[in-house]
């Protein structure tokens, strides 16, 4: 039988608390293995959004997840054309790991949208949708969209947005974000704070 494996997309721009509450919560809860966290260079759903440098998400990613054995970071849409597609990434996913199923942890924001989504159909039979309550969005009526799973996690009200906002305005981020990243983020933003605007990189 092969080992399941949850793909956790994302900017993680930060990487926060929720994102790790999440991946908890679908490891007992949803039928995976492991929990790989792979991050966006650059999000093809969020190219408005000011972006903290790829590498350095990159690296929070993994300082943030070192600690757990059922998680994994994976830097592979690094390797790929941009903007990271996940139609694109899941079709190179299969191919180097054949021995492997896989399905797709999203929030009820993505699942909203997701009809927008390169080859939404193909991907959401290519790994089934493992979808994660968020507040403000209602559970959808059955049958679910494109097959997917609904998991009522416990809605988890941090952004991303909102920890760069604190950030800017020198406010604490206590809790917020990973112990092991935390000095990190603040120097960075620190450092970054009378420079240039963040871009990706």
């Amino acid at each position: 039988m092969s080992e399941s494996i949850g793909l956790y997309f994302g900017s993680f721009n930060p990487i926060h608390n929720g994102h790790l509450d999440v991946a908890h919560y679908m490891k007992s809860n949803a039928p995976f293995d492991e929990i790989w966290f792979v991050p966006s260079p650059l999000n093809p759903h969020k190219s408005g959004e000011t972006l903290i440098p790829a590498e350095t998400r990159l690296n929070w990613v993994q300082k943030a997840i070192e600690n757990s054995s059922d998680f994994r970071c994976k830097n592979d849409e690094f390797e790929l054309p941009l903007p990271s597609y996940t139609y694109k990434s899941l079709t190179h996913f299969s191919k180097k790991y054949p021995n492997k199923s896989f399905g797709i942890i999203m929030g009820a924001d993505n699942l909203h949208g997701f009809h927008k989504w390169q080859n939404a159909q193909e991907l959401s039979e290519l790994a089934p949708l493992h979808v994660y309550a968020r507040p403000g969005y209602e559970k959808p009526m059955e049958p679910m969209p494109f097959g997917a799973k609904w998991y009522d996690a416990p809605l988890i009200d941090i952004s991303a947005t909102q920890i760069r906002d604190l950030l800017w305005n020198e406010k604490p981020i206590d809790n917020l974000v990973p112990s092991e990243i935390e000095n990190q983020v603040r120097i960075f933003f620190n450092a970054k704070k009378n420079g240039p605007e963040l871009i990706a990189h």
